[in-house]
């Protein structure tokens, strides 16, 4: 078999139908179709029950496992060469599954790909992911390069090397964790096209989380695994390039960011994790985007951003302008 994909369904209930739909209607039809309910407390087990098509099997679980857990257990039975994530409550555009397999076998060397984001619901826009394969390597230590939601796997590599999912990883960004456990084996890569609608809203398991809290438990558990020492200052920092904030920042965290980013910089030299011009791509990206975090702590800690940038862009002093005037009308500016 060609494909399997696999859905990993917990309180998703209200969206399963749309979803599912989605998936039966993909012009790439030859597959297998996972679903496993992750002891929902919901009606998604019985939502379930009552879809029919003859590619679909239900996996109940006897306990809930969480996100990580879930997955595993679909993959452990999914019986494709590539394994295709998703996400129960987006849902996927008709062309989805063709265009994955198709660029997975014209990319023998990638072992996770995806593609970008429609975003509907709460949210509008296009989130788009890195392209390349330096760029995508490039991400791991900020983000994920590929998106889960939309990503497939080679089956093959994470058989070959033994890599799974582990049912205690976080309930949030475990796919994060994931990626940096495959990044030794494989190599990572995006379609330049929107793959799913993706459903943003309160039922988004990271709505309404501390993004700080759970984000440091990740960059741990993803610093260790791709061998970089981190201490909790440096961790601290890290997250400062996350755009999460421990402590509101001032001019000493901002110089104390910039060595950070001086310090992953010879890391990389020494040892040669990251391709060099995307890293450097990357590092200065973070530093960019750092600017648009700061003006919600006031204006002084844009402003000493903007003075310690090597390129000074005005329209950053625009945009600080607009964003300032906007919070005191009580109003909030965009990007």
């Amino acid at each position: 078999m060609k494909l399997s994909v696999i859905v990993p369904v917990y309180n998703k209930a209200p969206f399963i139908r749309e979803c599912f739909e989605s998936i039966f209607s993909q012009s790439y039809a030859d597959f297998e179709l996972i679903a496993v309910d992750d002891k929902s407390t919901d009606n998604s087990l019985e939502v379930l029950r009552t879809l029919r098509d003859e590619r679909l099997r239900i996996v109940p679980l006897e306990k809930n496992l969480g996100p990580a857990g879930a997955a595993q257990r679909a993959i452990d039975l999914a019986q494709g060469e590539y394994i295709l994530r998703v996400d129960a409550d987006d849902i996927n555009l008709p062309d989805r599954f063709a265009r994955q397999v198709a660029f997975m076998d014209a990319n023998p060397d990638i072992g996770a790909s995806g593609g970008h984001l429609q975003l509907f619901g709460g949210e509008t826009g296009l989130w788009k992911f890195p392209l390349s394969r330096d760029d995508c390597r490039a991400e791991l230590l900020f983000g994920n390069p590929v998106v889960q939601g939309a990503s497939i796997l080679r089956a093959s590599v994470l058989r070959s090397k033994g890599l799974r999912f582990e049912d205690h990883w976080p309930r949030i960004g475990e796919d994060w964790i994931f990626w940096a456990r495959m990044a030794p084996h494989a190599e990572f890569g995006n379609v330049d096209h929107a793959l799913i609608m993706y459903r943003r809203g309160e039922q988004n398991s990271m709505h309404g989380q501390d993004h700080t809290v759970y984000r440091a438990v990740i960059v741990r558990e993803v610093f260790r695994m791709l061998g970089i020492p981190l201490t909790e200052e440096q961790c601290a920092l890290h997250l400062v390039g996350l755009r999460s904030f421990q402590h509101p920042p001032d001019t000493s965290v901002l110089l104390a960011f910039r060595d950070w980013l001086d310090t992953l910089r010879s890391m990389n030299a020494q040892r040669q994790l990251f391709p060099a011009e995307a890293f450097e791509r990357r590092l200065q990206r973070a530093w960019d985007q750092l600017f648009f975090a700061l003006p919600r702590f006031g204006m002084a800690p844009a402003m000493a951003h903007y003075r310690l940038s090597r390129v000074r862009d005005r329209s950053r002093l625009v945009y600080l302008a607009k964003y300032t005037l906007n919070r005191w009308l009580g109003r909030t500016a965009k990007r």
